[in-house]
């Protein structure tokens, strides 16, 4: 997170030819694969069976519905593919999917959809939930999807990505997307399981899972995660390229680590579900005016508890509701240069601390009709920044504030003819801080064939200014003065078409209108920088995606996005937005139902920089060779990543002094998973 002391060669390949070499990957599919083989069918186990099948989402409506019912377009990946494709992270499983794009300057990744992925803004305008459970902090409102993520990916069942506006049921932050994480319970994992990897710059990790459903109904999961990695041992910013900067080479400063805890106990209708992480990151960048090659680090705890309750009555009332308390802590100590070259240690400094409650009911009446509405509370007992320079101390800022949030939501399904739905959703959030905001969400949803199924789509959202958008204060800013919520409005057509038993393809077009988005400026009167509601932003593009899965195993999608990201006051191409990208996965099985082997083709156009400068294509190649069963309860992957050994850049930050920050050449893993 950013300390308050400072202000905020090779030819790369032409679109088309990336577009030609998914339809080259199409045509990669062996023929049999086409093909039903009862063989193979029989040989996939009931997991595999229930991945393949998969076809509904909780996350689009709080209730679990088909996806061509959902008002929305939304993408599953699987623990499945996760597995075959060697995803680390979450940030790994994010960037996988269609409209979605993650970027990482060496401390944080941040989630962008649609080509808007703002610098520095912790992917504030997407929430991600676990379960159901919100889990952006009330600090920074980041969502945290790199290291800094609040959970292991091998306790992953699946991931949904709900495109569009969620303001209508979850309130703030649901802006440009929903991720929700659904995680394995006790039962889905069956007993023991020891895992472990080793990959480039010693980066080694290990897990210890047990979950069970016992003979009473009670499901039990515990799992922990230790993570270490070294980092690259020398990293060069030819900004810093001089002698009293060691030349610009960043000596072992890139190290990362983290643990995770993670338990849920299930019993009847209730839930106990708790988690915690904490990371530590060495930043090697000298972001925010940091001395160069010199200590720099930020250090993030996040944990949960929670208590869920879901019932259904006899005569169709489903009941649910949750209870949680949420805690987050943040650490920055940097060194500064001071006077005469000493080093000053400062620390940079974040608490969060927020409770609440949600309660729902809904039924189903008449086949053809569903209400759903529901009440939540939030309310913080801790909510403060600060920072202040260690020895000898001098305190820059110390910050309080209080936040609570009362929202009321209404939602309904109808069934208007037997091809024909309509939703709708209506949610009223008040603040303390700012007041109220109302959002609505409408979605005609239609089938004039069993197999097409068009969604013609409109909502808006909102994401409320944060405690450190409104109270930041220290020697180069000063407080902002009635920040409102940033705005959206979305309107979408989507088209999805069951072109066989075993492929389906799917198109969009949308369109979003942005305004009041929060961007820090300098105040000429008396030359600090504070926040302001300043930028407009219209959104405009279209998606494909085909999409083909076969008994064997075989699985195939590649999709294709032309996204265009404009400020409409200065009519210029909004910073770190590729207008074209494209994505390809494939994996086939190599032996039986036992071995596969996958990759992953992932293209995007140059990005504008700050300076206005172009980061030039990037076009990464990802392969995994996964087992399971070569030898009894064991699974193994072998990865490679960036395989073509690509140099690439992301945009650096107005924290930067790089306006551009290269990622890391080719790098592997191996991972064993043992059961028992």
């Amino acid at each position: 997170m950013p300390s308050p002391i400072s202000p905020k060669g090779a030819r790369r390949p032409h679109p088309a030819w990336c577009l030609l070499g998914a339809f080259c990957l199409l045509s990669a599919v062996p023929q049999d694969a086409c093909a039903d083989d009862g063989a193979n069918l029989l040989s996939l186990n009931l997991q595999e069976l229930t991945t393949i099948k998969i076809d509904t989402v909780f996350g689009a409506s709080k209730f679990t519905q088909k996806l061509s019912d959902a008002p929305s377009s939304v993408s599953i990946v699987t623990r499945d593919e996760i597995k075959r494709f060697g995803y680390r992270t979450l940030g790994e499983i994010v960037q996988s999917v269609r409209s979605f794009d993650v970027t990482y300057d060496r401390n944080y990744s941040y989630t962008g959809v649609r080509g808007f992925n703002g610098l520095g803004d912790y992917g504030a305008r997407v929430l991600l939930l676990i379960d159901g459970h919100r889990t952006n902090d009330l600090i920074y409102d980041s969502s945290a999807v790199g290291t800094a993520a609040l959970i292991d990916v091998d306790l992953i069942e699946r991931v949904e990505f709900i495109r569009g506006p969620g303001s209508a049921i979850y309130g703030s932050n649901a802006f440009f997307a929903v991720i929700n994480v659904v995680t394995r319970t006790g039962g889905d994992v069956g007993g023991a399981e020891v895992s472990g990897s080793a990959g480039s710059f010693d980066t080694y990790s290990g897990r210890f899972t047990f979950g069970r459903k016992f003979a009473n109904g009670v499901q039990l999961l515990l799992s922990g995660t230790d993570y270490q990695s070294a980092g690259p041992s020398r990293l060069y910013f030819k900004e810093f390229d001089a002698r009293e900067t060691n030349h610009g080479i960043a000596d072992h400063h890139d190290a990362d680590q983290f643990w995770s805890l993670y338990g849920a106990l299930s019993w009847g209708d209730f839930t106990l579900a708790s988690g915690y992480s904490d990371r530590t990151k060495e930043v090697p960048t000298g972001a925010f005016g940091a001395a160069f090659n010199a200590a720099a680090s930020t250090q993030d705890t996040r944990g949960f508890a929670e208590l869920r309750y879901a019932h259904e009555t006899g005569d169709g009332w489903q009941l649910a509701g949750r209870l949680f308390y949420d805690a987050f802590d943040y650490n920055s100590p940097v060194d500064y240069a001071g006077d005469d070259d000493r080093l000053v240690l400062n620390n940079d400094y974040a608490r969060a601390r927020w409770w609440g409650g949600e309660a729902s009911l809904g039924r189903t009446f008449f086949d053809r009709f569903r209400f759903t509405m529901g009440v939540e509370v939030r309310s913080t007992s801790k909510l403060e920044l600060g920072n202040y320079d260690v020895s000898p101390f001098l305190s820059y800022q110390k910050a309080n504030a209080d936040e609570s949030v009362t929202g009321l939501y209404a939602q309904s399904d109808t069934e208007i003819l037997k091809n024909l739905r309509l939703s709708a959703g209506l949610r009223w959030d008040h603040y303390n801080t700012f007041g109220e905001a109302v959002n609505p969400r409408l979605g005609l949803i239609y089938n004039p064939w069993r197999k097409t199924t068009l969604k013609l789509l409109y909502g808006t959202a909102f994401r409320a200014p944060n405690i450190y958008e409104a109270e930041l204060a220290s020697p180069t800013f000063k407080p902002a003065l009635d920040l409102n919520p940033e705005k959206i409005s979305t309107y979408e057509f989507v088209a999805e078409q069951n072109l066989s038993s075993h492929w389906r393809a799917m198109a969009s077009v949308f369109y979003n209108d942005i305004s009041d988005l929060i961007d820090s400026q300098l105040d000429p009167a008396d030359g600090l920088i504070t926040f302001r509601n300043l930028n407009n932003v219209r959104m405009h593009g279209a998606e494909l995606e085909i999409e083909g899965k076969w008994d064997n195993g075989t699985l195939l999608r590649a999709s294709y996005a032309r996204q265009e990201v404009e400020n409409t006051q200065t009519r210029r191409r909004l910073e770190n937005s590729p207008e074209n990208v494209l994505k390809a996965q494939l994996s086939v099985p190599v032996w039986r139902d036992r071995l596969f082997g996958s990759i992953e083709l992932l293209y995007a156009s140059d990005r504008t920089t700050l300076r206005r400068a172009r980061t030039g294509d990037t076009w990464l190649v990802n392969a995994t060779l996964f087992s399971r069963e070569l030898l009894p309860r064991l699974e193994c992957s072998a990865s490679i990543y960036n395989l073509l050994g690509e140099k690439y850049h992301f945009v650096g930050g107005p924290e930067h002094v790089q306006d551009q920050l290269e990622q890391d050449g080719r790098t592997f893993r191996l991972k064993l998973t043992y059961t028992f």
